[in-house]
């Protein structure tokens, strides 16, 4: 996930880091994701590099929530919506919780630690690039959620590519 990130972000510099197929794109991206996660490793310890992992690996699940709950809403079955809204919302709460606690209790107190300054800075800050990035998706869902219950149409690009008449995914460059 980190890779497409890093090369969606690249594609807003660069246009042709945002087509995910391109070869050098990838090699770039995974590299730099790579070595980030490397330098976390070398310079950490399971006590500091756990955290961030594990959050941001349930942050992504409440990512994943939050698009089947938009997907259910955009297709107007709103009434099962429940269904993903209530473990997006446990799992939402609980790890950002954490993850606030993460930067309180284990971060912040190595800036204090000779050698560990920068370890505890850098954890802290990715920690909460981590948290304000779920927040901005649950905050953009929520928008779109509102808008589509109170008779907004959908567009049609929440539904993926038109298909063409023989049923393959119409590709919008060529």
């Amino acid at each position: 996930m980190a890779r497409y990130v890093v090369q969606e972000l690249m594609g807003k510099v660069h246009k042709p880091f945002g087509n995910n197929a391109w070869l050098p794109g990838n090699l770039i991206t995974s590299s730099f994701v790579v070595l980030g996660w490397g330098y976390l490793i070398y310079t950490g310890n399971i006590s500091t590099l756990w955290p961030l992992f594990g959050t941001g690996n349930q942050l992504l699940a409440t990512i994943a929530l939050a698009v089947s709950t938009t997907f259910l809403i955009n297709m107007g079955k709103a009434k099962y919506a429940w269904i993903t809204a209530i473990p997006m919302c446990f799992v939402g709460v609980t790890t950002v919780t954490a993850g606030v606690l993460s930067i309180k209790n284990i971060f912040w107190p190595l800036t204090t630690k000779p050698g560990q300054v920068f370890t505890g800075y850098l954890d802290s800050v990715l920690m909460t690039i981590f948290i304000a990035g779920v927040v901005l998706v649950l905050f953009d869902a929520a928008r779109r959620w509102y808008q589509v219950l109170h008779g907004a149409p959908v567009p049609q690009e929440a539904f993926g590519p038109p298909l063409t008449v023989t049923g393959e995914v119409k590709m919008g460059c060529c």
